[in-house]
């Protein structure tokens, strides 16, 4: 079990988003739908499941009777996903489906999101209020999202939506506005640091190596005590990282050649693709920290000394475009741009080449 944060739920570096849905609480404004965005990883399922278990605790603490006690029947049964007013939608639930129809999986249908109106349509059974919780948000399909859009403008008076995307630009327009807007953004590293420590307190991660998690979590503190549980994602990191010093180091057309290679794959491999454009953001950011001479607020530090090779005689203003065209092209991916084009794009602003 995550220990408690500084608001008392079991969320870290999110103080005022808990606070608001706190206050939410307290006051019984608790809005029909929720819109909760930011980065995989960032700690957007764990504020929604924390969110929940106020609601529904059967011993809620603190002054406000806010803070879930983690304990009772109902925290536990939300905890371990089994509660009957508590529902999950997303692609892993959708999967099974998908895998036996021969379906791709990318993206949430129409079918799932006609599932999850009739879930909303049921009233509680056990709990004051039901939630439904999407994950995935923003892979929806336009037609799904509009079947949305209709029990978003008359929703169950007993029911919360709670709706998890990566980027709330990718929903529509008419969805963000019916919903209430919490914006997760990257946490410190110390908090992360904090969070692992207190983490390996109780057991729940081994107690080392927890300030290289915490910098190659890049901000994210739910992808941190995952990793720091699971050394293949620490080592499936440091292999994309080692790609990316390869690509910075290319020469002009062998960074072509692999642009080319990942934006042919993106389809088929698109998380490896992501994986891939955010260790060489990192790279280049650190490459900047270098030429900006403030190499300690580096992530990958142990790989400093071959950056700075890779990378020297590079003006900080040539370094700052490469990063944003890394940038650049994540956004473009997201907005459906083709991604050999966005690839291709990127490095051709890169400076330098076979260094």
């Amino acid at each position: 079990m995550i220990p408690a944060g500084a608001e008392g739920w079991p969320v870290w570096g999110h103080d005022g988003a808990v606070a608001e849905m706190r206050r939410a609480i307290a006051r019984e404004r608790i809005a029909h739908a929720y819109l909760i965005a930011g980065p995989d990883g960032i700690g957007k399922g764990a504020l929604a499941t924390a969110f929940a278990q106020a609601v529904c605790c059967l011993n809620p603490g603190g002054q406000d009777g806010t803070i879930p006690c983690r304990e009772c029947l109902a925290c536990r049964k939300i905890g371990r996903g089994v509660h009957p007013d508590v529902e999950r939608f997303g692609l892993a639930r959708q999967a099974a489906l998908a895998e036996k129809s021969g379906g791709k999986n990318t993206s949430l249908t129409i079918e799932t999101i006609r599932e999850l109106c009739s879930s909303v349509a049921l009233r509680p059974m056990e709990a004051r209020r039901r939630f439904v919780v999407v994950d995935d948000a923003a892979r929806m399909q336009g037609v799904a999202q509009e079947a949305l859009l209709k029990t978003l403008e008359e929703p169950p008076e007993a029911v919360v939506i709670l709706l998890l995307a990566e980027d709330a630009e990718a929903m529509l327009p008419t969805i963000r506005s019916r919903c209430r807007l919490v914006a997760l953004r990257p946490v410190p590293r110390p908090t992360i640091v904090a969070l692992l420590e207190a983490a390996a307190a109780v057991g729940r991660v081994p107690g080392r190596g927890l300030e290289e998690v915490a910098a190659l979590a890049n901000g994210r503190p739910g992808w941190a005590v995952t990793a720091a549980a699971d050394a293949s994602l620490v080592a499936a990191r440091e292999a994309a990282v080692e790609r990316g010093l390869a690509w910075i180091g290319g020469g002009g057309y062998e960074r072509l050649v692999a642009a080319v290679r990942l934006g042919d794959g993106f389809g088929k491999r698109r998380s490896e693709v992501f994986a891939d454009l955010e260790a060489v953001l990192g790279l280049w950011r650190d490459a900047l920290l270098l030429r900006a001479e403030l190499p300690e607020h580096a992530v990958h530090r142990a790989h400093l000394e071959r950056l700075d090779a890779l990378t020297r005689g590079l003006e900080l203003p040539a370094v700052a475009r490469a990063v944003r065209a890394v940038q650049t092209c994540l956004a473009d991916l997201e907005a459906n741009v083709r991604p050999r084009l966005a690839m291709e794009a990127m490095v051709l602003d890169w400076p330098g080449g076979g260094r």
